[in-house]
């Protein structure tokens, strides 16, 4: 019988957290599907990409996709199981450990809006509150794609972006899905940041960024109702300019899977996401006193724990619990010197 997993993994915070988190104890799988002939190409990338990471990858006829997933639509030209994915509510997740620390002596402030960074010298020695100072001997930013107006007026500089993402909740369905599907492949690389910016001449010229969109469907834990995702458009005004991207991922979806086209549309939203200029996240000390963590794209929730255990190594001195080399601050530094 396995152990039962430590207090600094997901599954065990789950179990111990004040609050209910739902979390899978096992993968669910992902299916990811070519939707037609063209996107069979980039689909294949994937797959090769992932079974060089560990993860076992299943190829389905026809056949063994309407076993593994009778809703899927029948006009699909290829899908492939992922042995992976397990699904997390993000919101009680965060809930439970904000709990949890405060169990263990931490102190958190809600709606406490820090203006800058406390400098003395060389050394970043906290924060400048709409309270006051407050001091500490490690100040970490990880404020997204917000960072950026702490870290740029002393210095410091990060390439991250804003990158808008919608998702849509509906349902529940009559056929439930069982897996996570991602389908709408259009090319491999098409979450890569260009790393050209928003020039007003672009904006000028070629009006506001397009969103980039792709399908993925998560089934809930509960209740039947699936989350639609998933798109990414470069961040320019505070507000969508449109909510013409809930339209295109509700066609998607439904030409994925023809029976959410009778689901009712039960709510959607969107945020802001903070990406890298290579899709990395950026995580070390940036100056005496402190250090960044940010730019993890739309995998925040993926990337944090790993992310918590570098910073708390940095901050404390330890061994680093992994090489730490790519996500590296000073990275982008080196390149431009190159």
């Amino acid at each position: 019988m396995p152990d039962p997993p430590g207090q600094d993994s997901p599954l065990g915070v789950a179990e111990i957290a004040p609050v209910p988190v739902a979390l899978d104890r096992e993968p669910v799988g992902v299916l990811l599907v070519a939707e037609a002939p063209e996107q069979v190409a980039g689909a294949l990338e994937v797959v090769a990409h992932v079974r060089a990471h560990g993860v076992d990858v299943d190829e389905l006829d026809e056949g063994g996709r309407r076993e593994l997933e009778p809703a899927l639509s029948p006009d699909v030209a290829g899908a492939w199981l992922r042995h992976e994915g397990q699904r997390v509510d993000p919101g009680a997740l965060t809930v439970g450990l904000g709990l949890l620390a405060r169990e263990r002596g931490t102190t958190i402030r809600h709606h406490l809006s820090v203006r800058s960074l406390d400098v003395g010298g060389e050394r970043v020695r906290g924060v400048l509150t709409d309270e006051g100072p407050l001091r500490a001997d490690a100040t970490i930013v990880a404020a997204g794609p917000w960072s950026g107006r702490l870290l740029d007026p002393i210095g410091v500089r990060v390439p991250v972006v804003g990158a808008r993402g919608w998702l849509v909740r509906v349902g529940p369905v009559a056929e439930p899905i069982r897996h996570l599907i991602e389908g709408g492949w259009r090319d491999p690389g098409r979450w890569s940041w260009s790393g050209r910016a928003l020039t007003v001449r672009r904006i000028v010229e070629g009006g506001l960024p397009s969103p980039s969109l792709a399908s993925l469907l998560q089934p809930h834990f509960y209740d039947g109702t699936v989350l639609i995702g998933s798109s990414r458009q470069d961040w320019v005004t505070p507000e969508p300019d449109s909510a013409e991207v809930v339209v295109d991922l509700l066609r998607a979806a439904a030409h994925l899977v023809p029976s959410l086209g009778d689901a009712q549309v039960l709510a959607s939203g969107w945020g802001i996401r903070p990406l890298s200029a290579d899709d990395l996240p950026i995580i070390g000390a940036v100056r005496d006193g402190l250090v960044v963590a940010t730019g993890h794209g739309s995998e925040g929730v993926i990337l944090g724990g790993g992310t918590a255990k570098l910073v708390a190594s940095i901050v404390l001195g330890t061994e680093r619990p992994y090489d730490p080399t790519p996500f590296d601050p000073q990275r982008f530094k080196e390149r431009e010197a190159s």
